[in-house]
């Protein structure tokens, strides 16, 4: 379960490239089948893991939001969808890049959470009908 995800500067809620799953896109089975998933990770979400789960996406926002102007400006201004998944990246892009995903992973780690929590978390924010505790 340790791929990243190719959408690394999209706007927030989710961390995108940290988190381990394509964060979009990642419930493509059935109907039915994705119901049933999301219902049970509904329910498995606590108030301390919601709050825990904002604070560390707030704290990789910021590094996400100070990496995309280090690459925008080592690109001239102009930055990609999806980045650091293109092919042919100049070295220090991808540096950031890389950086990036080790950062956004000891953020969580750090902050006593495992990558798999925060990704159960992300796929339960990205529900249709957002959920009101999940981070704006």
């Amino acid at each position: 379960m340790i791929k990243t995800s190719s959408v690394w500067f999209s706007r927030f809620p989710s961390v995108r490239r940290v988190t381990l799953l394509p964060m979009m896109g990642m419930l493509s089975a059935l109907s039915l089948g994705a119901s049933l998933l999301l219902s049970d990770i509904a329910h498995a979400q606590t108030p301390a893991d919601m709050a825990l789960y904002t604070n560390i996406a707030r704290q990789i926002e910021r590094q996400r939001l100070q990496d995309y102007a280090e690459v925008k400006q080592l690109m001239g201004g102009n930055v990609p969808d999806s980045v650091c998944t293109q092919g042919n990246l100049p070295q220090p892009v991808k540096r950031i890049c890389d950086r990036f995903d080790a950062t956004s992973r000891d953020i969580i780690t750090r902050n006593g959470m495992t990558i798999g929590k925060f990704n159960e978390i992300t796929r339960y924010c990205q529900q249709p009908s957002k959920p009101k505790e999940c981070p704006r």
